[in-house]
């Protein structure tokens, strides 16, 4: 009979080498995201780009977990507002991440409570075992390909254990209230790597562990300074490998080996990061160029407002772009009309609620 894994409490240590072979990818990893921070800094799309980017984050995220929603889709979405779960699972998504970000920018640290409050807003009217939304779990859950637990890749550890799992976790967050921390060296994107692995083998929840879980790597970010706002995420790179993403993570939990490794699991998480902060800076440039082309190409003040405002909602009707620049809805239809003839935007052929399409920017922003 398989049973719960006896998972080691936090910190982790590591050899001097191991160490060194980090710091090469840290220091990269890093000057990266810096590079990234200050094109955003004084990009004129920089409020558009982040909610575009938190947008896409919530549809990578749970699509590892196997949603087939896209991105385009929950564009169509923000005019829509289905109840459909799927769409709900993203929605609810946005909504807890952008409750964490709100939190740890107020100055609040990220605790138990936080994690327990981001999980009732995840479970929403969703899927999965919403009953029990922000409460640890009271019975042993395992993760595998069946519902029998003798087919189990992993059995987490056993439900009376998750107060002081979560208490551990909580504390190497944020460091012992009445202990010296000094001894705690190791880098912000490693600790991140360690906090979403250790969270992930916790696994607290009935449900929904993987998409809190990756919530907590932004949120761990910005506690630490090392982002000052939500423009990085790590999602759409683990979602492109999303099998390698899972055997790494079962390494660190000693599956298939004597000891755990957490070595092969953070070397993967910091060249994912390396990549996702450099795909991101090409995302943004783009961005900027096809925002600057347009601008150049009308000169009528009200139509640059609708061409900023299409960077916001890539999908949008006149109503949506009337909240969004408090212009008329005759000078809107306007603008638009002018844009279309540019073959800047395409408009569908409804005949009410007609929809405005910014392909070139939806474009960008999925690939």
């Amino acid at each position: 009979m398989k049973k719960p894994y006896h998972l080691p409490f936090l910190p982790i240590t590591f050899d001097p080498e191991t160490e060194l072979l980090f710091y090469k990818k840290v220091v990269e990893a890093t000057a990266e995201l810096e590079k990234l921070k200050q094109k955003l800094h004084n990009s004129l799309v920089k409020e558009s780009f982040i909610s575009l980017l938190t947008l896409h984050e919530s549809v990578q995220s749970t699509r590892i977990e196997g949603t087939q929603v896209t991105f385009s889709e929950m564009l169509e979405d923000k005019v829509e507002q289905k109840l459909e779960w799927e769409k709900i699972e993203v929605r609810n998504y946005q909504s807890a991440l952008s409750m964490g970000v709100e939190t740890i920018k107020t100055g609040y640290p990220l605790t138990e409570r936080l994690i327990r409050d981001m999980h009732i807003k995840l479970m929403k009217d969703a899927r999965g075992s919403t009953s029990s939304s922000g409460a640890y779990r009271k019975i042993q859950n395992f993760i595998g390909p069946t519902k029998n637990i003798k087919d189990a890749s992993y059995i987490p550890p056993e439900p009376q254990l998750m107060d002081e799992y979560m208490s551990n976790l909580e504390r190497y967050i944020n460091g012992h209230p009445y202990q010296d921390n000094e001894g705690d060296t190791l880098h912000s994107l490693i600790k991140a790597a360690i906090i979403h692995a250790q969270f992930e083998s916790i696994h607290p929840f009935l449900d929904g562990n993987g998409r809190l879980g990756r919530i907590l790597i932004v949120l761990y970010l910005l506690q630490t300074e090392l982002i000052d706002s939500p423009f990085f995420f790590l999602s759409e790179e683990l979602e492109k490998e999303k099998f390698k993403y899972y055997a790494m993570l079962n390494g660190v939990r000693a599956i298939g080996r004597k000891e755990p490794d957490w070595k092969s699991w953070i070397v993967f998480f910091l060249d994912a990061t390396i990549r996702m902060a450099k795909n991101q800076y090409r995302k943004l440039d783009e961005a900027e160029k096809l925002f600057n082309e347009g601008l150049s190409k009308i000169g009528q003040p009200a139509t640059k407002k609708v061409w900023g405002a299409l960077f916001s909602s890539p999908v949008a009707t006149v109503h949506q772009l009337q909240k969004e620049t408090d212009l008329a809805p005759p000078t809107i239809r306007k603008c638009l009309k002018q844009l279309v003839e540019l073959n800047m935007i395409f408009g569908d052929d409804r005949r009410r609620n007609r929809r405005f399409y910014q392909y070139d920017l939806i474009r960008i922003m999925s690939e």
